[in-house]
C-alpha cells in the first residue's frame, strides 16, 4: 500500500518548473524569433520606404511633363536654344484688348517662364521672367531626374506656308535605386497654327 507522505512527494516531483536546460533551449527558441520578425519589420520597412520615394518622384516627374506640355500649347512661342532649356514666351498684353478675354494663365507681366534640366543636380525646375527684369525663381519642380529631353521641335508649315513649330517631345527619366522610368510627351503651341 502506498500512504499519503509518497503521494505527495511523487506530486510535488511532478509538478516541478522547467530544468535549466529546458528554460536555455525555450529561451534561444524564442529569441530566433524575435530576431527573425525584427529583420521581417525592418526589411519590409525599407521596401514601403523605397516605394514611396519612387512613387513622390515618378508623380512629381508626370505633374512636370503635364505643366510643361500645358505651358506649350499656350504658349506664344517658344526657344530651345539653349541646351537642356525651354522657355516659353507669353504673348505681349495690351491692356484693354481682345487679350483679356483669351489670356488664361500668367500675370499681366509675365514675359516667359524657362524650364531648365540641371543634369548635375539631376533636377528639372522653374523661373518665371516679368517685363520690369526681375526673376522669380528657380522652383524645383521634379528630382531624380536622370535624362532628360526637350525636342527638338518638328516643324511644319501652316495653310500659309509659314513654317511653325507642330510637335515638341519631351521625355523625363527618373531612376531611383534600380528603378526606372521614362516618360513621354508632345504638344505644340495652338497659337501658332493657323485654322
Amino acid at each position: 500500500m502506498v500512504s499519503v507522505k509518497q503521494i505527495r512527494s511523487r506530486s510535488r516531483c511532478n509538478r516541478s518548473g522547467l530544468s535549466l536546460p529546458e528554460a536555455m533551449i525555450s529561451l534561444a527558441i524564442t529569441s530566433m524569433l524575435l530576431a527573425a520578425v525584427a529583420t521581417a519589420f525592418n526589411a519590409s520597412s525599407q521596401a514601403i520606404d523605397a516605394n514611396d520615394t519612387f512613387f513622390r518622384c515618378t508623380q512629381a516627374a508626370r505633374v512636370t511633363m503635364n505643366q510643361i506640355l500645358a505651358e506649350v500649347r499656350n504658349c506664344d512661342s517658344l526657344s530651345m536654344s539653349v541646351s537642356n532649356t525651354i522657355s516659353i514666351i507669353r504673348p505681349a498684353y495690351v491692356a484693354g484688348s481682345n487679350q483679356d478675354l483669351y489670356r488664361i494663365v500668367g500675370p499681366p507681366a509675365e514675359v516667359s517662364r524657362s524650364f531648365v534640366y540641371d543634369p548635375v543636380g539631376q533636377t528639372i525646375s522653374l523661373s518665371i521672367s516679368f517685363s520690369d527684369g526681375t526673376t522669380q525663381g528657380p522652383y524645383e519642380l521634379a528630382a531624380n531626374v536622370s535624362a532628360c529631353s526637350f525636342g527638338p521641335a518638328v516643324m511644319g508649315q501652316d495653310y500659309n506656308h509659314a513654317t511653325i513649330p507642330v510637335r515638341v517631345p519631351l521625355t523625363i527619366t527618373i531612376s531611383i535605386g534600380g528603378n526606372s522610368v521614362v516618360i513621354n510627351g508632345s504638344a505644340a503651341p495652338r497659337r501658332a497654327i493657323k485654322y
